[in-house]
């Protein structure tokens, strides 16, 4: 019986190993106009292989050739070939565009392209894919009235994504230190290229005593006095009087 019990055992974990191996596993791809080595039926996670294209085409990232490795049960890249004269996405620093549904742009093609903030578009913000190049690609350069990163104050954090460079105008909020007490504004604005003043983070002192009450009178001379019922004094005027 516990022979038969622990076959069965084995069975599931065979199984269990079997079907995640699968997962792994990448089939052959399809390449239409193109080649690759080595030829198989399946690939083993991490495995790659190489291709290249046919006359005419290329494959869909830099070179003549391209290596593409097995990861998960996907190929990353998928190989493929393309139109010789066709456009890889282009690199532009500090800037962004409408990315293609293929990853490729054909002949013709344009693209819109926007400056991160902070910065400004130099050239043609607009460039086409003509023979496989693209057409000057513009520039993003940092502008004059733009701030670099905000300063760093003791005890504070920034409540904002980290970058660079900020436009003229954008704003940031500082939170000080749990035991820490600010004082002065908490947010500071880009202002023709510079940040306005921020708060500083102080110690909270832990012996301060609760707020002085309506109660508590201070009177001239320094001495306290309480005022108001159950303080023991009588208004002028009244008499007090002692039952025998």
């Amino acid at each position: 019986m516990c022979a038969r019990y622990l076959g069965f055992v084995l069975l599931i974990w065979f199984a269990g190993v079997t079907h995640a191996q699968n997962e792994n596993v990448c089939r052959a791809p399809v390449l239409d106009e193109g080649y690759y080595v080595p030829e198989k039926e399946t690939y083993f996670l991490k495995e790659e292989l190489t291709y290249a294209c046919d006359s005419g085409r290329k494959p869909v990232v830099e070179g003549w050739w391209a290596t593409s490795r097995c990861e998960d049960g996907n190929w990353v890249h998928k190989p493929q070939c393309i139109d010789q004269n066709a456009c890889l996405p282009p690199t532009i620093s500090h800037g962004k565009y409408d990315k293609a549904e293929d990853g490729w742009y054909k002949e013709q093609d344009s693209i819109l392209v926007q400056c991160d903030d902070g910065y400004e578009c130099k050239g043609n913000s607009s460039p086409s894919c003509r023979s496989g190049t693209w057409s000057p690609l513009p520039v993003c350069e940092r502008r004059r009235d733009s701030c670099s990163e905000p300063p760093k104050i003791s005890h504070a954090v920034i409540i904002h994504q980290y970058k660079e460079v900020f436009s003229e105008g954008s704003e940031v909020q500082y939170e000080c230190e749990e035991g820490y007490t600010r004082k002065g504004n908490n947010i500071i604005i880009c202002e023709h290229g510079q940040w306005t003043a921020g708060p500083t983070c102080n110690e909270s002192s832990a012996d301060q005593g609760p707020p002085a009450s309506d109660t508590d009178v201070q009177p001239e001379g320094g001495d306290r006095r309480e005022s108001g019922a159950g303080s023991g004094k009588q208004p002028e005027g009244s008499q007090s009087s002692r039952s025998s």
